[in-house]
């Protein structure tokens, strides 16, 4: 079979890390040939993680977020906020020893703008997709 039936097939199966991969493996094989265990674990482990990244983009899109936000364009000389303290809240450690966090303000205070990258920032973690999205 051809390297393009072989793509079309991992299209037409829905496979497209593999498809991907693939690609990539094949500009590869002729310097650095694989075994089919290694050549198959590789492909495998493209298909695994294009679902992870697929997956967390599906949930974030699903989950509504405004514009993707985060910390470092935040201007904090014109918040009242301690930059150290929301850094803090930021990371997700209350979420390791199971707490809650309630933000109360009133309406335009940047309670939506400031919670967003605490509420992605351990998603992102918990998911194992590092800092990837699409």
């Amino acid at each position: 079979m051809s390297e393009s039936s072989h793509l079309a097939r991992l299209q037409t199966l829905r496979l497209y890390g593999m498809a991907e991969a693939w690609r990539e493996l094949q500009a590869e094989v002729h310097r650095h040939p694989l075994s089919g265990e290694a050549l198959l674990r590789r492909l495998l482990d493209a298909e695994q993680a294009d679902r992870q990244a697929r997956s967390l983009s599906y949930q974030l899109k699903a989950a509504r977020f405004p514009v993707h936000r985060d910390l470092s364009g935040i201007d904090w000389s014109e918040t009242p906020l301690e930059s150290a303290r929301i850094k803090q809240l930021a990371s997700g450690s209350y979420l390791d020893t199971a707490h809650n966090l309630i933000l109360v303000g009133g309406t335009g205070t940047g309670k939506t703008h400031r919670r967003q990258p605490w509420v992605l920032r351990p998603f992102i973690r918990a998911n194992g997709c590092g800092s990837t999205m699409r």
